[in-house]
């Protein structure tokens, strides 16, 4: 027992140690003096995120604090929009409520957000589109994207090309959905287009053109690099699972 409360306090001392290297003493220090918990506390609240240099590392940190605390980020984002009702601080908001599943409230935020100097903010239009799509609003989509488009000739965005093959494709306008995966497969990185592409070929019945783009995908990601491969590998396995049907 001696061992056990000894180690106990040499990790309490680290972790003030710590936090007083990083100016972070307090309030810390009192969540530290806390048995167990106070130090297992700080670790995942101030040393993980530290540690987390990779992309699979910052999910875990995600994870974790969405376990610990699921409406942290909520609560974050509308005290943020309460604060100071900017529109970045809205779509940040109206992301969150997309997350989970409120697609009613996160459009309407967005188009609180795309008022007075904002109205025809690309960034904010594709945010816009990205919830339509997601709520299945493919008409409006489209419409949101059109919009931005003629707004803003110059922007280019390889995810708004994405979407707006989506919403055509969810408005069974197949040939111009079809043109659109086409372009959308030479140049999008990653694989999710090109998935996409085979899938709605699949879905169209014309299986002969679907199988060898998946077969295609497969041996292609079998030669990305490991980190590549991380990033592609939900993709990857939609089309693994899709040839395996």
């Amino acid at each position: 027992m001696p061992a056990l409360i000894l180690i106990e306090v040499l990790i309490q001392a680290f972790c003030v140690y710590h936090a007083s290297q990083r100016g972070t003493a307090f309030p810390w220090i009192y969540i530290i003096m806390i048995p167990g918990l106070g130090p297992m506390a700080y670790f995942l609240f101030e040393i993980l995120p530290g540690m987390a240099d990779t992309r699979r590392g910052r999910k875990v940190v995600t994870d974790i604090r969405t376990v610990l605390d699921p409406e942290r980020d909520y609560r974050e984002r509308k005290a943020e929009v309460e604060m100071s009702g900017t529109p970045s601080a809205k779509a940040a908001f109206a992301d969150e409520c997309a997350k989970r599943g409120m697609h009613d409230e996160a459009v309407a935020m967005y188009r609180s957000a795309l008022a007075g100097m904002y109205a025809d903010d690309p960034h904010l239009l594709m945010g816009l589109a990205r919830v339509q799509i997601d709520k299945g609003d493919f008409v409006h989509c489209q419409a949101t994207l059109d919009h931005l488009r003629a707004k803003n000739p110059d922007f280019n965005s390889t995810d708004g090309h994405l979407v707006y093959a989506r919403s055509l494709e969810g408005q069974g306008k197949i040939q111009e959905a079809l043109q659109e995966y086409e372009a959308l497969s030479g140049y999008f990185p990653g694989l999710e287009a090109k998935v996409r592409h085979a899938l709605y070929l699949q879905k169209l019945g014309r299986v002969e053109q679907s199988r060898p783009m998946l077969e295609t995908i497969m041996a292609n990601y079998k030669r990305l690099p490991r980190h590549a491969q991380d990033l592609n590998r939900d993709w990857a396995n939609v089309a693994r699972r899709n040839l395996e049907g």
